[in-house]
């Protein structure tokens, strides 16, 4: 696993562009729009970003939930963010802020979940 890889799973490939557009010159994001592909190469990467705009894509989530690697998840949906609100580790990221508190708050999660992997492997 490479330590400075970051992924993103957006279906609808809505919110992996604005990563991609405002971290483009300090990040680099592989995006997946299909779930199985994304599956099989999840564990090749330190953080995942999950994008979830509706019920059907938490049983996705569910399928890279607790894989030992950081998680900041977002979704549009006001519902859904409550609901994730309670799941442990993982990192919320609310999507109804302004777009230059999202990319402060995001950045705070980046860099909390690199903390994060970092321990992971210490202790492992």
């Amino acid at each position: 696993m490479d330590t400075k890889k970051h992924v993103v799973y957006d279906c609808r490939n809505y919110f992996s562009r604005f990563l991609k557009y405002e971290f483009r010159k300090s990040l680099n994001f592989d995006t997946f729009k299909e779930f199985e592909s994304f599956e099989n190469a999840v564990n090749n990467y330190s953080v995942i970003v999950f994008v979830i705009y509706s019920e059907d894509e938490l049983i996705d989530f569910m399928r890279v939930y607790k894989r030992g690697i950081p998680l900041i998840v977002c979704t549009f949906n006001e519902k859904l963010f409550l609901t994730m609100r309670q799941i442990d580790e993982i990192y919320l990221l609310d999507t109804s802020k302004l777009k230059s508190e999202i990319i402060i708050e995001f950045k705070s999660y980046l860099k909390l979940a690199s903390f994060s992997l970092i321990e992971n492997i210490k202790n492992n």
